[in-house]
């Protein structure tokens, strides 16, 4: 054997010895991530981290069967809810025919509704409303959430206490586009909960898409300032195919399935418009005081510029059909602050209250 063949072979076994080093490493460090998780960390805090890290590699979890994935369920923010009638009426003693969903946005959950002591809950209680939040991996396919949604919420209406009469959906960014997808493959599937649907709110959705690079951005914001999350900034970079949807505004399956590419112009072209015989209302805001000021609506609330939340025309895409009324602009707002406003939260109500059966 030559010098360079006991040097190799020398080398060989050091490759080998280091990947199964590295590959033992590797596993404890999960699981000490895992058990961090799991014991180290207040329930809300640990729904907070599993919800930022499902936004950006969500899919990767759910195809690896990572106890890290979070699954789809509705909420009271309290517990998780049945969809056997028996059980479910144990949980919601109180449940009235009015029905308020809340669907949270890209890297949140559904206890993510209550910011600066905002209880959303209480939003349309006095007018006989039951709030019930929706809790989902962000980091799936819009669309497959949105098929996923449809199902499930006819679950839920069929095992609802009373006869439901009335259905209202607050979608916060992805939680808009995610709704509109339920609303789009629910009517494909002839599901009843479409018809109890009377209003529908999204709150800076990015209808047309929001720029990547802010949403990257405000992961490294976010995990700048949460301790336990430092590790993940600059993890933002990462896409998810819920970020990538996200990103395009894309809310069917057919925009995504032969590729992940840019979508078509025709899937553009056809985009599923707001649901029919629903009352439609859209909130965007700016950062800036001059609602008019070009730059100021370009920039929007930080994440989602003002033409995108409101549905309008833009790059080939055909507008939503929402009302002139159906539009409303603050000022001063930024994204994650619109889903507890005094100004939004009032405006939510009178949509509702003015448009309720």
């Amino acid at each position: 054997m030559t010098i360079n063949d006991n040097l190799r072979d020398k080398l060989h076994l050091l490759k080998q010895d280091f990947s199964s080093r590295f590959v033992e490493q590797s596993a404890a460090a999960k699981q000490r991530a895992l058990q961090f998780i799991e014991e180290g960390l207040p329930p809300d805090q640990k729904l907070a981290f599993l919800a930022k890290v499902n936004g950006m590699v969500g899919d990767q979890l759910y195809h690896k069967q990572s106890p890290l994935a979070l699954s789809m369920v509705f909420t009271d923010q309290r517990q998780i809810l049945s969809t056997h009638p028996a059980l479910l009426a144990s949980q919601l003693p109180g449940a009235s025919s009015r029905i308020v969903l809340y669907v949270h946005g890209w890297c949140m959950a559904d206890t993510g509704w209550q910011r600066k002591g905002h209880k959303p809950d209480q939003l349309l209680a006095a007018a006989g409303y039951t709030a019930v939040f929706l809790r989902y991996n962000t980091g799936h396919h819009i669309s497959q959430n949105g098929e996923e949604l449809a199902t499930a919420l006819e679950a839920l209406i069929r095992a609802w206490p009373c006869e439901v009469t009335e259905l209202v959906i607050v979608g916060h960014s992805m939680g808009g586009l995610v709704t509109r997808s339920a609303c789009y493959y629910a009517e494909h599937c002839n599901y009843q909960w479409v018809h109890r649907l009377q209003t529908f709110v999204t709150l800076g959705t990015p209808h047309n898409g929001a720029p990547l690079a802010r949403l990257a951005s405000w992961i490294d914001e976010q995990a700048a300032t949460t301790p336990s999350l430092s590790f993940l900034q600059k993890l933002g970079e990462i896409r998810s195919s819920g970020t990538k949807d996200l990103s395009r505004g894309l809310i069917v399956h057919e925009d995504w399935l032969h590729t992940d590419k840019s979508p078509s112009h025709d899937a553009m072209q056809t985009r599923p418009r707001l649901p029919d015989q629903v009352h439609c209302f859209a909130v965007a805001s700016c950062l800036g005081k001059n609602l008019h000021d070009e730059k100021n609506r370009r920039l929007g609330d930080g994440l989602v510029p003002v033409p995108s939340a409101l549905g309008e025309s833009e790059q080939g895409m055909p507008a939503l059909n929402y009302a002139d009324h159906g539009k409303w602009v603050g000022a001063g707002i930024h994204h994650i602050d619109l889903i507890c406003h005094p100004t939004v939260m009032a405006q939510i109500r009178q949509w509702v209250l003015t448009h309720t059966l």
